[in-house]
């Protein structure tokens, strides 16, 4: 009887072990069936994706069908930054209901500038002020909740909050990356020895606050940086991804610092997949499927697709049989 006990106990954690719910207990139906339908493309297939600019945010996803008669499975947008920003805001909001409409999937990042350029307007500083630098005492600060700095901070997420909560109330799930590149030291979130308490900060304003039970959380930090000193934690992290433009590599197995770090992601991946979150050349399909099952999308970033990569070389892309292009994503079925 003991032995029967530890078999089905085996079995039972074998077969589920890599099927973890989401993050937020809360979550729709929706994002427990996308989250699900991701996690089981391991081996199955790999979701296409391409990044817009907040200018034009369906540019390079209109230049894909193009080039290739198919639109990306993932549209990839950025609540971006600069004058009247709530406008390119907007318009992402309705392209990302749009594609939803289609069929497809949304992935977006925030670019955010340094919350001490902000001056609570409609108009947020340029690219430039994400990469205003914050010391690491500042920092701390602006994670005490008694602050100037923490109740401005919150201010300036509560108003991304609202154009999450205008997707929320569409249906849409979104595959939210906040934060992303944070193991370097470019943008000013970067680098910094609490950052996990930062990423929990919004986690729990998002969803125990503003009630975003419409995101799926995605952890993206950049190649060649150290990695896992970052990593949030299981219980605020649903996918783990990965940003890189290592020159002309398709192949990210033929690099050795490459191969090494996606092992430590995957260690790290409690779902047991990983995201390519930013890429400028597309990646090899035939490496991907035979020895990267756990890949499970790829978002090309703005105009790398057509500056790293040939037409010959997208439309190759887009009609791999392993790709899977917006009008065969089918997450509707899981259950």
């Amino acid at each position: 009887m003991k032995i029967s006990y530890f078999l089905i106990v085996f079995i039972f954690t074998s077969t589920f072990a890599f099927s973890a719910g989401p993050v937020n207990p809360a979550a729709t139906e929706n994002v427990k069936k996308v989250l699900k339908y991701i996690i089981d493309l391991k081996g199955n297939g790999v979701l296409t994706g391409q990044q817009n600019l907040a200018d034009s945010v369906t540019r390079w996803t209109n230049e894909v069908f193009e080039i290739t008669g198919a639109y990306p499975a993932l549209l990839g947008e950025d609540f971006s930054y600069g004058k009247e920003a709530f406008k390119k805001r907007q318009d992402i909001t309705k392209a990302a209901i749009e594609q939803w409409k289609q069929g497809g999937l949304v992935t977006i990042s925030w670019h955010q500038v340094n919350p001490d350029t902000w001056d609570g307007s409609v108009n947020e500083g340029e690219f430039s002020d994400t990469q205003v630098a914050m010391d690491e005492g500042r920092f701390r600060e602006l994670l005490q909740e008694t602050t100037a700095i923490h109740k401005k901070y919150i201010a300036h997420i509560d108003t991304i909050a609202t154009y999450l909560k205008m997707l929320r109330d569409s249906g849409v799930v979104v595959l939210w990356r906040p934060y992303h590149e944070m193991n370097g030291s470019w943008f000013w979130w970067g680098a910094k020895s609490d950052f996990k308490s930062l990423w929990k900060l919004m986690y729990d304003r998002f969803t125990n606050y503003h009630g975003l039970n419409n995101l799926i959380w995605v952890w993206a930090p950049n190649i060649s940086n150290p990695i896992a000193e970052f990593y949030p934690g299981d219980d605020y992290v649903d996918i783990v991804g990965f940003d890189g433009y290592p020159r002309d590599v398709r192949n990210w197995d033929n690099e050795g610092t490459l191969k090494k770090e996606l092992d430590e992601m995957m260690a790290l991946s409690k779902n047991k997949v990983i995201a390519l979150t930013e890429v400028g050349w597309l990646p090899d399909l035939e490496w991907m499927k035979s020895k990267r099952p756990e890949i499970v999308w790829f978002l090309c970033w703005w105009t790398h697709l057509t500056k790293e990569n040939t037409d010959k070389a997208i439309k190759q892309t887009y009609h791999h049989p392993y790709v899977i292009n917006r009008e065969k994503v089918n997450w509707k079925s899981k259950h």
